[in-house]
């Protein structure tokens, strides 16, 4: 059979280009190298305590336009995210965010700068000294963990712009994001979408409206056009080949930033950070695992670990026990309680790699010095046949969302509706 366009992969951006295709008419048929939809959002269900937890995606940031619609289409609720953000620096506990002093003077200087260069040089050229020691380690905390960025490729006028505007409200979907996914997923199916699973495409061959998608399990898909929505981290590992060769495209690719992390589920049997004074949204700490995040204003007994960034890619392979000794022994020392104590409190714990992921290979996007040049290239379809689709493509301010993901595929599909 050949349809009207192929859709490779079953995430955000994918599902949303398929619900507005399938919506208008179009015969899609989406390929998923996964066994189920959502790439990077993953929500999980543990029946021993029966609760669900993200093992991806977790947080709406901010009021968000499509994600919000979507979600009111769906008659599916959200909350707020509560409490403060505590800061934890050599054991000290600080009931704020506490930067180092010299932060200001970072700011400062870094609203005088017009031309971009990436956060490293500005370090070495500005505060190279050793006296912004603690700014240095600062600035690098912030853009790893946060932005899952590498210093000497990240842009510094995109991070510097995102950290300045740091203070929306936030939210969870209640019962998690795997939500959204169903409801995507069953439009397009109502519409007479047509989804394929186990299905990795590995092959391209393409001419002016007519693609042939070849799949790992040797099977092959005709359409007049294909939505390539893979991750970065699959596109820049060249695991889909082109056939011609699409080099402009996969030099493109190259340029965007596309980081790790490693995400820490541990859930106990006792409650033990409630009995801090001040409720507690968020940790940030100088820890091993240095992030930590409470599930306020829903009282459960989960604290979930972050670690993002080059140091998250060079731990990845790490075993399970390596990587959930360090997660708590960081927690031993923020919380100053005893590392067997902790032990004999967890219930359970899932750390999930992403960059291990062969369907992901990474984490999430961030802007590079060469992003906004790349993004013009991939923004271009390729003989109005092949066109890219995702958070890391979307050239708007909301680099690494799912609502970035969704705009994405939802421009991606209004191209080729209006073409």
């Amino acid at each position: 059979m050949k349809y009207d366009i192929i859709i490779a992969g079953a995430g955000a951006a994918g599902l949303m280009a398929m619900k507005e295709l399938t919506g208008a008419g179009y015969s899609v048929c989406c390929l998923e190298a996964a066994a189920n939809a959502g790439g990077r959002i993953a929500t999980i269900r543990k029946d021993e305590v029966n609760e669900c937890f993200e093992a991806g995606a977790e947080f709406i940031h901010g009021d968000l336009p499509l994600t919000l619609q979507l979600l009111n289409e769906a008659g599916i609720s959200y909350t707020a995210t509560d409490g403060e953000m505590i800061s934890v620096k050599k054991g000290v506990w600080h009931d704020d965010e506490e930067h180092d002093t010299h932060w200001p003077q970072f700011i400062s200087q870094l609203k005088k700068i017009r031309e971009d260069i990436t956060i490293r040089s500005f370090l070495e050229k500005h505060f190279a000294s050793s006296e912004f020691a603690d700014l240095r380690r600062d600035v690098q905390q912030f853009a790893e963990g946060f932005d899952l960025a590498d210093l000497s490729k990240a842009s510094l006028l995109a991070l510097g712009e995102e950290w300045q505007h740091m203070n929306e409200r936030q939210y969870r979907i209640d019962g998690g994001y795997g939500k959204l996914i169903n409801y995507l997923a069953e439009k397009c199916k109502r519409a007479n979408g047509t989804f394929f699973f186990n299905a990795c495409v590995t092959k391209i061959d393409h001419k002016k409206d007519h693609v042939v998608a070849h799949t790992l399990n040797g099977d092959a898909y005709t359409a007049s056009k294909i939505i390539v929505t893979a991750s970065v981290g699959v596109l820049q590992a060249g695991t889909i080949r082109f056939e011609p060769e699409l080099p402009m495209y996969t030099h493109a690719v190259q340029q965007l930033g596309f980081g790790s992390v490693i995400k820490f589920l541990l859930y106990f049997k006792t409650r033990f950070w409630k009995d801090h004074p001040v409720p507690i949204g968020f940790l940030l700490s100088d820890e091993e695992i240095p992030t930590w995040w409470t599930q306020l204003p829903i009282q459960n007994n989960l604290l979930t670990g972050w670690l993002g960034g080059p140091i998250a890619a060079a731990r990845s392979n790490e075993n399970d026990e390596s990587l959930l000794s360090s997660a708590l022994l960081s927690l031993s020392h923020i919380f100053h309680r005893p590392l067997a104590d902790l032990r004999t409190d967890l219930v359970f714990h899932q750390i999930i790699c992403w960059h291990s992921d062969p369907f992901i290979k990474g984490g999430y996007s961030y802007e590079t010095v060469e992003s906004a040049e790349a993004k013009k290239v991939l923004l271009r379809p390729v003989n109005d046949t092949i066109y890219f689709a995702g958070e890391a493509i979307y050239d708007g301010d909301l680099q690494g969302t799912v609502e970035a993901a969704l705009q994405s595929g939802k421009s991606v599909a209004d191209l080729i509706k209006t073409a």
